[in-house]
């Protein structure tokens, strides 16, 4: 053994020397958000009177929320993000199919839905673009991420994807919470 294993600091040196960017926490939530209002817009456009379009744009919307939250748990497990060149392709693809249902059946597709979609969507897309360009310098390596980061970042997206979700068609048609009848009045 030699000395340096020994040394009590040198596992704090080690976490120490780690990169620490809150790129990748902030990616990967936001990829979760915008990845759970592509799936209520994509189910709410699936059933629009659109027709195939509405159908399509709305399987389409379905395939890139299970994308993102895929997409999202990869890139936090690994502490940076992952295919920054994909993950911004995707993020603006859905972008643009986000906004083109709003466009196919704007009765069925929340416009604060899409809107907060859109704000997580590039949000993910400049992030990717962070990740390429440190690349591109050699900057590379997991990060090690902060639990204060991903607290922030997850009040920040489910303060805005909670509201956006309740606005959506599925959120709509959802049963109140008094409806569910847990327990019959009268009886113990």
């Amino acid at each position: 053994m030699d000395a340096a294993n020994t040394d009590p600091g040198t596992a704090q040196r080690r976490r120490d020397a780690a990169p620490r960017s809150a790129a990748p926490a902030w990616a990967a939530v936001a990829a979760w958000g915008a990845g759970l209002l592509e799936l209520a817009l994509g189910a709410g456009v699936l059933t629009s009177t659109g027709g195939g379009v509405g159908r399509g744009a709305g399987a389409v919307l379905v395939i890139f929320g299970i994308g993102a939250l895929g997409w999202g748990a990869a890139t936090l497990a690994r502490g940076r993000i992952l295919a920054p060149r994909a993950g911004a392709a995707g993020a603006l693809g859905a972008f643009v199919v986000a906004v083109a249902s709003l466009a196919i059946d704007p009765v069925r597709t929340s416009v604060a839905a899409v809107g907060a979609a859109s704000v997580l969507l590039l949000a993910v897309a400049m992030a990717c673009g962070v990740e390429m360009r440190r690349r591109r310098r050699g900057k590379t390596g997991p990060a090690e991420p902060r639990l204060s980061v991903l607290f922030v970042t997850a009040a920040l997206v489910a303060a805005l994807v909670t509201p956006a979700l309740g606005a959506t068609e599925a959120g709509r048609l959802a049963p109140d919470h008094s409806d569910h009848g847990i327990v019959e009045q009268g009886h113990h």
